[in-house]
């Protein structure tokens, strides 16, 4: 979610691109003054941090207007509105004396979250190993309740459909157990503890309660996935 800022008047750019711009229209004065954009768009926004960054594009401007030339200690930069959205607009003004000038720049802002994605296809019905699984940045917009970033969840367990790769894991994508597997039944209580072979007679998700049957006894009891292949029960 894009932050609110305070109201900021100016952000006066004293020294921070010291580099002649000339009277003429050039490429490297465009590039200049969308640099100044995008330099004070970032400035808004707190560092980067290992789970989010911010990307800002900006607008493409036309190298062949004459922009207003060298404005050296004159140039600041505001945000037209005090919050920042998707979509800006950054007013830069050149406060000379002598021919001064105002160019609105839009400029987007996207922020980018730490997400884990498929590295490859993966088909329905495969176990999902740790080198099917990539770290890297979403779109925060692109990002729901419903999406695994927990390795530990998606390590061993099945893709219940077809996941293409680049897209990142939802919960419904995938089961820890399926029905019919072996798995592991770990029953505890204060003072004893069991650990035994059973089938299982449901499908679940990490924390799903589903039935067992006890490959020894043929007892069927209730249990919750724990993880990939194992039920606990409690006493």
């Amino acid at each position: 979610m894009l932050q609110i800022i305070k109201q900021i008047s100016c952000l006066v750019l004293w020294g921070l691109f010291i580099r002649p711009l000339t009277v003429n229209a050039t490429q490297a004065e465009a590039d200049f003054l969308s640099n100044v954009a995008k330099q004070y768009m970032l400035a808004q926004f707190s560092t980067n941090s290992p789970d989010k960054k911010y990307v800002v594009k900006v607008a493409k401007l036309d190298p062949n207007r004459n922009y207003g030339g060298k404005c050296s200690g004159y140039l600041t930069a505001e945000l037209q509105n005090t919050e920042i959205k998707k979509s800006n607009v950054v007013k830069i003004t050149c406060s000379r004396k002598e021919n001064p000038y105002v160019i609105s720049i839009p400029v987007t802002v996207s922020v980018l979250r730490a997400s884990i994605v498929a590295a490859s296809n993966i088909q329905r019905g495969n176990v999902i190993t740790p080198n099917m699984i990539e770290d890297t940045y979403v779109n925060e917009n692109t990002t729901t309740a419903s999406v695994i970033n927990d390795k530990a969840q998606l390590v061993g367990s099945k893709a219940k459909k077809d996941i293409r790769a680049g897209e990142q894991f939802k919960i419904s994508d995938i089961t820890l157990i399926a029905k019919g597997d072996i798995v592991t039944i770990e029953a505890s209580s204060k003072n004893l503890y069991i650990k035994t072979q059973g089938i299982a007679l449901d499908e679940g998700k990490l924390n799903d309660t589903i039935q067992v049957r006890n490959s020894k006894t043929g007892k069927i009891v209730t249990g919750i996935v724990d993880g990939p292949g194992i039920v606990r029960v409690i006493f």
